[in-house]
């Protein structure tokens, strides 16, 4: 049985070292399973295969166990961090209605009482004006490159091309040390 393809991300490495964090604290996810899929059928299809899905575009669902489900558009679904139903949907065949798309994105998470800060500082979204309980999928820019971000209570989803997420880490952990009160991981 082939192994299905694995994420790859640069941040994979960044992380090794680890370090002392306060005010923000970064995550990485990269390595994490996801599955992509896009297509006049795909809502169908993945409902047929037991899956509750987001009722509009740009909002999210977490799934049984873990992992959530992120409508990008009318057609288009990201589901990560749940490796068995990830499993599931590597298994099955999609019909020739929904195309399948490899995910390979820079996956991070990030927290702390300094967010707020940063995110004014890095892009141009108050994600404080945001309404948590509609679950709201953010499709933007940061530092001058395109993100997906999941906003929550307890910290925030972000996803970004692979190759470009270690320059975005960089990035971000430059402008959080230029806050006031906020140490980052060192490296």
């Amino acid at each position: 049985m082939n192994a299905a393809p694995v994420a790859v991300s640069p941040l994979a490495e960044v992380f090794a070292a680890g370090g002392e964090t306060v005010a923000i604290v970064f995550a990485d996810h990269s390595l994490k399973p996801r599955y992509g899929c896009k297509g006049k059928g795909a809502a169908e299809w993945l409902q047929g295969l037991g899956l509750e899905l987001p009722d509009a575009p740009n909002r999210w669902l977490p799934l049984p166990d873990g992992g959530l489900i992120a409508r990008l558009g009318n057609t288009e679904f990201l589901i990560d961090g749940n490796a068995a139903i990830i499993e599931r949907l590597q298994g099955a065949s999609p019909p020739a209605a929904v195309a399948v798309v490899l995910r390979q994105d820079a996956a991070l998470e990030f927290s702390g009482p300094g967010l707020p800060e940063l995110l004014l500082q890095t892009c141009n979204i108050d994600f404080a004006t945001l309404d948590l309980a509609t679950s709201p999928v953010v499709l933007t820019r940061m530092t001058g490159i395109d993100v997906t971000v999941i906003p929550g209570a307890s910290g925030y989803r972000l996803w970004c091309d692979g190759t470009y997420g270690a320059a975005l880490l960089e990035s971000l952990r430059a402008v959080a040390a230029e806050l006031p009160e906020t140490r980052v991981p060192r490296e």
